[in-house]
């Protein structure tokens, strides 16, 4: 398994400044912490440097102290530097530092031809695949009719959605927020937040995300089936599987190989080589459904 490069040495402070140019007048703060922070995150200012100073630093960006302190504080709250008053700021791991939030901020930094970049994507997947799979399970066992009939309509609104990605993806998130409340647990929403403002911050990425929109309706209407038959074990395993093959399908189609050792993945039993994504979460639901009836 690839792992993310190590980060280089603490850069010099006249190495970081000569990585940065001044910034567009436009939202100031945002731009400031933005640019640094996407310094930071790609690791072209590493974990131990410290930041040139006040003066030096505002210059090199084009603003002033204020908006540079303002910037620095919505870094420090993310976990990526730390100041301290008479020994400046340093930049910290944000391994180490940030929270899950910082996922798509550091995916966003990254060139898709960097190294990192397919490691960063394939655990966003990752996350993703255990979130909905071990959710839609809770759910499947302590979801009531209201939340069945919450599903139905946020699936019914994605039929409309189809011809945008962004809104798409909206209700997308819509849909896995009421499965994550049908689950009744606060833990998974509060992940599921970290993950809100993906289409807004990040609309070129999310649209090659959900470059198959119209393979999803049918998933979505397994997904139903899968609470409603309330098996969770069933719902668990089936999913996990499925989310696999469409990742890997997603991953091959823009040119990724999968993580690991190249080897063709193995199906789960019972499920076709040649099975589609939601195949084996269908098979799982007509299964459950059948037994639910007896």
């Amino acid at each position: 398994m690839k792992k993310v490069p190590p980060p280089p040495a603490a850069a010099d402070p006249t190495e970081t400044l000569a990585a940065i140019g001044p910034v567009a007048r436009s939202s100031v703060v945002d731009a400031v912490s933005d640019r640094l922070r996407n310094e930071i995150l790609a690791g072209r200012i590493p974990p131990g440097s410290r930041l040139p100073s006040e003066r030096e630093l505002s210059l090199a960006l084009g603003v002033n102290r204020l908006t540079l302190r303002a910037a620095l504080a919505r870094l420090e709250a993310l976990g990526l530097v730390s100041t301290r008053h008479g020994s400046g700021t340093e930049v910290v791991s944000w391994r180490e530092r940030a929270g899950l939030e910082a996922l798509p901020m550091v995916i966003k930094s990254l060139d898709r031809d960097e190294p990192a970049f397919l490691e960063l994507i394939t655990s966003f997947f990752e996350i993703r695949r255990v979130l909905v799979s071990e959710a839609v399970a809770l759910a499947a066992e302590r979801r009531t009719e209201e939340d069945l009939e919450a599903m139905k309509a946020v699936i019914a609104e994605q039929r409309k959605n189809l011809a945008d990605p962004l809104a798409f993806a909206r209700g997308d998130l819509a849909l896995q927020r009421v499965i994550v409340r049908a689950a009744r647990n606060v833990g998974f929403e509060l992940i599921l937040n970290s993950f809100t403002r993906f289409p807004d911050e990040q609309p070129d990425l999310v649209a090659e995300l959900y470059d198959r929109r119209e393979e999803s309706l049918p998933f979505y209407d397994v997904l139903l089936e899968l609470v409603r038959a309330g098996d969770g074990e069933a719902a668990r395993q089936a999913l996990r599987t499925a989310f696999l093959t469409m990742d890997e399908a997603w991953l091959s189609r823009h040119g990724h190989k999968s993580r690991g050792d190249g080897k063709p993945r193995a199906k789960a039993p019972g499920v076709p080589a040649d099975s589609t994504p939601d195949d084996a979460a269908s098979k799982a639901a007509t299964k459950t459904k059948k037994l639910r009836l007896r």
